[in-house]
């Protein structure tokens, strides 16, 4: 059976929101790659923006409650925020909102994630060796659409960690 909150067919979420965005009269040319675990940031290419899906990996996930593959955070970085991209994510000293930042803010889930222990040293190592990455991107020229690819993404994934934390 096909989870619906995980990143499994990417080409299929990608059809269906090209589909979607038809509909609205919206033309566009969305690519995908996926860096499996363990995974380091990498560089947003300079022609493109992109939004980037964070999901349990299958080794670690098979373990927890959530699941292999289950979303935890979805998020956007516009054409010129390869920092947003490729590294914030990791620390949670970057920003409040960052998947480091918001997993130890969010002790009350860890049991459902699998977390016995998390603090700020360990933070990255565990987002790198415990989640699976994929990336979709636009064209800058395609910008605009950014937000709807991320609220389309948002919707039919459903992370676990998706606006307010304590």
């Amino acid at each position: 059976m096909e989870d619906d909150m995980a990143v499994q067919n990417a080409t299929l979420l990608i059809q269906e929101f090209v589909s979607a965005a038809l509909r609205l009269g919206i033309c566009c040319n969305v690519r995908h790659d996926s860096q499996p675990a363990p995974h380091k940031g990498k560089a947003l290419p300079s022609s493109d923006c992109a939004v980037y899906v964070f999901t349990l990996s299958e080794g670690y996930g098979k373990r927890t409650g959530a699941g292999a593959n289950r979303a935890l955070k979805v998020g956007k970085a516009g054409p010129k925020c390869n920092a947003r991209f490729q590294s914030q994510h990791y620390s949670s000293r970057a920003a409040p909102s960052t998947l480091a930042a918001t997993l130890l803010k969010a002790q009350i889930l860890w049991p459902f994630i699998g977390i016995s222990s998390l603090d700020e040293a360990m933070v990255r190592r565990w987002i790198e060796n415990n989640t699976d990455r994929d990336n979709f991107y636009l064209a800058s020229s395609d910008a605009h659409l950014l937000g709807k690819l991320e609220t389309y993404l948002k919707g039919r994934l459903g992370p676990i960690f998706e606006g307010g934390t304590e």
